[in-house]
């Protein structure tokens, strides 16, 4: 049985990047920007409001920006909607999003008086057909109560601000403020007095062209006070690199961190005088990289601190030699070792940005006893390839810029001459026989089972909470410490999401019996240059599929973005494997991946050894 294990491309395909939708209010903060725009599903803690909004919808956390109707909004629409904060979304088909969960959802400060609210539509600056902002607050007296779902009837009847605009005049009003350079628009509005606990809805709508209108809810609390902001560290870089070439400096800052009151530490490893951090106390630092004689993994780790709690991320980057200059690297062989059977078959799969494979060495490699050790099927593989004197190689690259293979299960990666067609790179496993087969098809790996969520576990971060891979971890020792029957659970892939551009592998397994499958992928969301795309693999037989590998293509040029829920490659046609909590597929039950991606779908078939 073909098994592919993924090498993530160092052009970083999958990295985070703007998506073209549409807004939602980010200062007061709404729900769908604490939990969504700043937390994303993949980065909620156990245990915090954000984790608890995603906990029946993870797919449609990372539809924060897509909270709209094509209406009226609240002052025409009869009977009013059952939801209030999404408004009976057609994004969720009517039905309540995650923001409309009675939870108990971290509070801004609020005051009496003359307030701004600002709205971010980054996701798709419309300001040409922009036509009103409309806010109302809950009434005197209202008490929030956890576990009670907001009704029409907690919030006064008549708008308590109606703002007007027109494109054509923007100077018109001084409430109203298109900011486009950062693609804002800024709202004044007297609040009214209130004590206590309260929540304002919001919409901004856009004219008769379309009636689109998009809406959210703030929580406040008058008077001061309002309960914690869950801290979540955050790292962006400057420029956003994955790999560094030589001497260099990469700019870091934690500005975007969430919480109150917050203290920062920065560190850098491996601690090496090639490496420094110019502040680690700071919300900004400076990474400060000299030239290196052998390719390093670099990890720079932020533990954002208050009285309250603390969340710990960080980034890695790949510093290769100045003398390396002249390849590009395509990630990893296997950044897991993982020992295989004689009689199996190794080749090297790689992609170019046509969506053309090619195979090397062009008749796949046999593994014998002696070659299937994790250290040794690498190196006979590398050393296949390197023979073929093309512009591949595989091994390590040193201080003169020559790439050697090595007897590690590990080390060696795959480097292509600069400039190279080549976008990602894979290892293609066939199974000698069936036992074989069915050995090589279980992945190595454990995840956390951190009170009944599959949770990845860290690779960099020794204790607490960390963000790898782009994606919420738990070091070893934090999960290893919890309570039975919770704690570190041998022998499946830890789970990663797809969105991170440092380098790491994905291996995707196929159940030695292939079972049936229907395989769909859907549109469940659209706009002018952007979509969000969802696929779904139905297990349809009477047995369960352990490990599974899907592809599609689509007919015109789509770059996907950002994923989640599976590990995708390629460049058109793409690939998507487990991430390694859903990885068996019980029969009769369904997953679904999703993923964000610029361009046009059209109509797609999704293909694989399982789907029917």
């Amino acid at each position: 049985m073909r098994k592919s294990l993924m090498l993530c491309s160092s052009l970083a395909l999958l990295a985070s990047a703007n998506v073209y939708s549409h807004g939602l209010m980010s200062d007061p903060a709404s729900r769908n920007w604490t939990c969504g725009a700043v937390t994303k599903p993949d980065q909620a803690q156990p245990g915090t409001a954000c984790a608890e909004a995603f906990a029946d919808d993870f797919n449609g956390g990372y539809q924060f920006m897509s909270v709209l109707t094509h209406d009226v909004g609240r002052a025409g629409v009869e009977p009013l909607p059952d939801n209030v904060c999404g408004f009976d979304s057609e994004t969720w088909s009517g039905g309540a999003t995650p923001w409309d969960k009675p939870i108990d959802w971290p509070t801004n400060p609020m005051s009496a008086g003359e307030q701004t609210i600002t709205w971010n539509i980054s996701w798709g600056p419309h300001y040409d057909d922009t036509e009103e902002f409309r806010y109302w607050i809950t009434k005197p007296g209202f008490q929030y109560t956890v576990g009670e779902a907001l009704t029409w009837d907690d919030f006064e009847s008549e708008a308590f601000c109606v703002l007007e605009y027109d494109d054509s005049n923007p100077n018109a009003s001084p409430l109203v403020v298109p900011d486009k350079g950062n693609s804002l628009f800024h709202t004044t509005c007297t609040v009214p007095e209130r004590d206590g606990r309260h929540v304002i809805y919001g919409e901004w709508g856009r004219n008769y062209f379309t009636y689109e209108r998009f809406h959210g809810c703030i929580d406040v609390e008058f008077n001061g006070g309002g309960g914690p902001v869950p801290v979540v560290a955050d790292i962006q870089m400057s420029p956003e690199v994955s790999t560094v070439t030589g001497a260099g400096q990469v700019s870091l800052s934690a500005a975007n961190s969430q919480g109150d009151d917050l203290s920062y530490q920065w560190s850098v490893s491996p601690q090496s005088a090639a490496y420094s951090l110019s502040d680690s106390t700071g919300v900004d630092t400076v990474l400060t990289l000299s030239d290196t004689d052998s390719e390093q993994t670099v990890t720079v780790s932020l533990e954002a601190s208050n009285a309250d709690s603390s969340s710990i991320t960080s980034v890695t980057i790949d510093h290769l030699p100045e003398a390396a200059s002249n390849w590009d690297s395509l990630g990893a062989l296997t950044d897991t070792a993982q020992t295989l059977n004689a009689g199996d078959t190794v080749q090297l799969r790689l992609v170019t940005d046509g969506g053309t494979d090619v195979y090397l060495p062009d008749n796949a490699l046999e593994l014998s006893e002696e070659t299937a050790a994790a250290s040794a099927w690498t190196l006979a593989l590398a050393e296949a390839v390197n023979e073929l004197n093309t512009d591949v190689r595989i091994g390590v690259v040193d201080s003169d810029g020559d790439v050697a293979p090595v007897a590690s299960a590990t080390e060696n990666r795959v480097y292509a001459q600069a400039p190279t067609q080549y976008v990602s790179a894979f290892v293609v496993v066939d199974g000698g026989s069936s036992s074989s087969s069915s050995s090589s098809s279980t992945p190595t790996g454990s995840y956390c089972n951190w009170y009944g969520t599959a949770t990845p576990l860290c690779e960099n971060t020794q204790s607490g909470w960390g963000y790898e891979n782009g994606a919420s971890c738990v070091s070893v020792t934090t999960c290893e410490s919890q309570p039975e029957p919770y704690g570190v659970v041998e022998g499946g892939a830890s789970s990663s999401s797809s969105s991170s551009s440092s380098s790491s592998v994905s291996s995707s397994s196929s159940s030695s019996v292939p079972a049936s499958a229907n395989c769909a992928h859907t549109v469940s969301n659209s706009w002018g240059n952007g979509f969000i795309g969802e696929v779904t693999i139905t297990n349809d037989s009477d047995t369960d599929i352990n490990g599974w590998n899907v592809q599609w293509e689509y007919d015109e040029n789509v770059a996907i973005t950002n994923s989640w829920s599976a590990d995708i490659t390629g460049n058109n046609p793409y690939q998507a494997s487990a991430a390694g909590y859903n990885q068996t597929i019980a029969a009769g039950e369904s997953i679904t991946f999703g993923f964000q991606a610029s361009g046009s779908p059209g109509e797609v078939q999704v293909t694989g050894d399982i789907c029917d």
